[in-house]
């Protein structure tokens, strides 16, 4: 586990002027693992390159809970997670992940 990850989660409010605003909390800041699962190019209107990833962390209840109303980030890129996968009894944590750039 050598790469210094952020799990963060938008949060929505309303200024006073009753605008909405969104703004990020850090849930965990924590090492993990990464293995680049695939990657391609995918034309929908225009061409977008996909990369998939997995990152498996240490076993934390917050981070289960919340799932994919998370973003992971990694060297300042966002992922939208996919999947989170209990590894092990309460040891490992395993997030699936993909990036559109």
């Amino acid at each position: 586990m050598d790469r210094r990850i952020q799990l963060v989660q938008k949060i929505k409010s309303q200024t006073e002027t009753c605008s909405e605003v969104s703004t990020e909390a850090v849930i965990s800041e924590c090492f993990a693992s990464m293995k680049d699962v695939s990657g391609g190019e995918e034309v929908d209107g225009k061409v977008k390159h996909l990369v998939s990833r997995t990152y498996t962390i240490w076993f934390n209840p917050l981070v289960k809970e919340k799932g994919t109303a998370l973003i992971l980030i990694d060297e300042n890129r966002k992922f939208e997670i996919l999947h989170i996968i209990e590894i092990g009894r309460k040891q490992y944590l395993e997030i699936r992940c993909k990036l559109y750039e």
